[in-house]
């Protein structure tokens, strides 16, 4: 018998029963047909899906299934439609006027410090020009909030909300400020065991890994320092791997699923013709290969290839030419087998590189038989390599992106999209100090848009 897929989603969009109406709309979304048909509905129905699925995966007991399907249409909808759901948004003021931060600036966007319930927060807000592409930047922002939303590790950053409104601001995320700055700056400022701090950050990434996403922009810049006593590492700059900014021309932007920083590009990201691809697309195998770029960058306090001319960087990586083995391995914690370890990440060919979870193990070794804190001053970073790091001419947009899993279904939903048990497997939310926003009731979004539901509204 044919599912009367109109008559569940009225009973969906009128019911007073919350439980009801998810249980309506999880009826539509168990067929493929049924997906089709939500994922088709007009803007204003639409709107009120996306809270339905918001409050359905938040507050509401679902099959590991019907999670996923609930989670990948609440991106489909919020990237078709330019939408977010409320629960997303801070539409609370927040301060700007006494900053305690300065403001800064990177290759894609402006960071500028802000007060929120008290607490110094951090409003990044890409840099977007007003181009063909905008609308299409856009519809991609909302659906890669949604997934930075729904990650919860206390190895990466948490999303605190996005400033206004997608209409008002369209491109502005709002997350905690971190006092310690990233790994880099905190290792020449204090003595600490800096293997400790790789741990946690390769817990972060195999994380993002098991929930079937990459990161696509491992750097030491990327991996802030919370504001915990003692700080943990954290992976941020993920969530919008398809935007990507010229690097050579600010002011355009543009979609490509190319994203990271040159210098931390594994070859066949550097030089994909000549390593069998068509385009430079971010993978788990790329990530590793950075990551163990980033291993000997904090162990040495030095940019990789900081002696290689950036235009010139793609041809010499994409030959096989590598960092050197430091000559103070003995000083800075670099042993044999971590070396190779090292090694192994940069092999050139990526099926040869090592799973996260050998990362995780050789590293966590490494630490627990280091139990030396090396000072700032072991080994100075210049400014230059510094700035280096962070220059338009090496930076892309890079960030997470998921990748095609073959056990996910639904098929027509869910290939591409990130695990969603994963993402909300039992780990403890990051610790913040700022409050968590509010849900708004169910029956606030049955009287916001009454016309579609035949009754009158209560306000």
């Amino acid at each position: 018998m044919a599912i009367d897929f109109n008559k569940l989603w009225k009973e969906a969009r009128t019911t007073e029963d919350e439980a009801g109406s998810v249980r309506a709309l999880a009826k539509i979304l168990s067929s493929k047909d049924g997906r089709t048909f939500i994922l088709n509905l007009e803007q204003t129905e639409a709107e009120l899906c996306i809270e339905i699925l918001d409050h359905g995966l938040a507050e509401h007991k679902l099959h590991a299934s019907e999670k996923q399907t609930f989670f990948g249409t609440l991106r489909r909808l919020a990237g078709k439609h330019a939408r977010l759901p409320d629960s997303m948004v801070i539409t609370d003021n927040i301060d700007f006027s006494s900053p305690t931060q300065p403001q800064t600036s990177g290759g894609f966007a402006d960071i500028k410090p802000g007060r929120y319930k008290g607490h110094t927060v951090a409003v990044k807000t890409l840099r977007v020009a007003m181009t063909d592409n905008f609308e299409k930047i856009r519809k991609q922002f909302c659906k890669e909030v949604v997934l930075w939303n729904s990650l919860s590790h206390p190895n990466v950053l948490k999303l605190v909300g996005v400033l206004g409104g997608i209409e008002q601001y369209p491109f502005a995320t709002v997350s905690e400020w971190m006092v310690h700055g990233n790994i880099m700056q905190y290792i020449r400022r204090n003595a600490t065991n800096r293997l400790e701090l790789l741990y946690g950050a390769v817990q972060g990434l195999k994380y993002l890994h098991d929930a079937n996403l990459t990161h696509g922009d491992l750097k030491g810049a990327n991996i802030l320092m919370t504001n915990d006593t003692p700080p943990r590492t954290c992976l941020a700059d993920f969530g919008f791997t398809t935007m990507v900014l010229d690097p050579f021309n600010p002011m355009s932007s543009s979609l490509t699923l190319q994203g990271g920083t040159m210098t931390f590009m594994a070859p066949e990201l550097l030089a994909p013709s000549k390593f069998g691809q068509e385009n430079a697309v971010p993978t788990r195998e790329g990530d590793i290969y950075a990551f163990g770029l980033v291993i000997l960058q904090v162990l040495t306090g030095e940019l990789p290839f900081r002696n290689i001319k950036p235009l010139e960087l793609a041809y010499h990586v994409s030959s096989g030419v590598r960092p050197d083995r430091p000559l103070n391995t003995e000083v800075i914690g670099i042993s044999n087998s971590l070396w190779k370890l090292i090694q192994k990440c940069w092999d050139g060919e990526k099926t040869r590189r090592p799973r996260v979870q050998e990362v995780v193990e050789g590293v966590g070794n490494a630490a627990t038989n280091w139990h030396t804190d090396m000072p700032p001053s072991v080994i100075e970073q210049s400014e230059d390599s510094v700035a280096e790091e962070d220059s338009d001419e090496l930076k892309h947009v890079g960030i997470f992106q998921s990748y095609k899993s073959e056990d996910t279904p639904p098929a027509d939903l869910s290939t591409d999209e990130p695990v969603f048990e994963h993402l909300n497997q039992n780990n403890p939310p990051p610790p913040t100090a700022i409050p968590p926003r509010k849900r708004k009731g169910f029956k606030y979004f049955l009287n916001k848009v009454p016309a579609i539901f035949g009754r009158k509204s209560r306000h």
